[in-house]
C-alpha cells in the first residue's frame, strides 16, 4: 500500500502525548517536528518493511520531593521501563 491508497476517513488526531499500543497492521505517521523517529528497514528483495525501530526520548520530571527521593523515583521509573521493554524483546 502506498500513500495514495490510504483511507484517512477514520483517522483522528492525538490530543495528548502519551504511550500508545499499536496493533499489527496499523499505520503510524508522526506529526511534523515530532520527537519520535520511525525508521523502516527493507528486506533483501527491496519489498516491504522487515523491521521497525523506534527511538523515543524519555524525560522524567519529579517535583515536590527532596533530591534523594526524586532520584530514587526517577531510577525506579527507568528500571521498570527497561524491564518492561526487555520483556517485550
Amino acid at each position: 500500500m502506498d500513500g495514495d491508497d490510504l483511507d484517512l476517513d477514520g483517522a483522528t488526531r492525538v490530543e495528548r502525548t502519551g504511550i500508545a499500543l499499536v496493533h499489527e497492521g496499523e499505520l503510524v505517521v508522526p506529526a511534523p517536528g515530532a520527537a519520535a523517529d520511525l525508521v523502516t528497514a527493507r528486506g533483501a528483495d527491496g519489498e516491504g518493511p522487515t523491521e521497525v525501530h523506534y527511538w523515543f526520548p524519555v524525560q522524567i520530571e519529579v517535583v515536590g520531593l527532596d533530591d534523594a527521593t526524586a532520584g530514587t523515583v526517577v531510577a525506579r521509573v527507568f528500571d521498570e521501563l527497561g524491564r518492561e521493554l526487555g520483556a517485550r524483546g
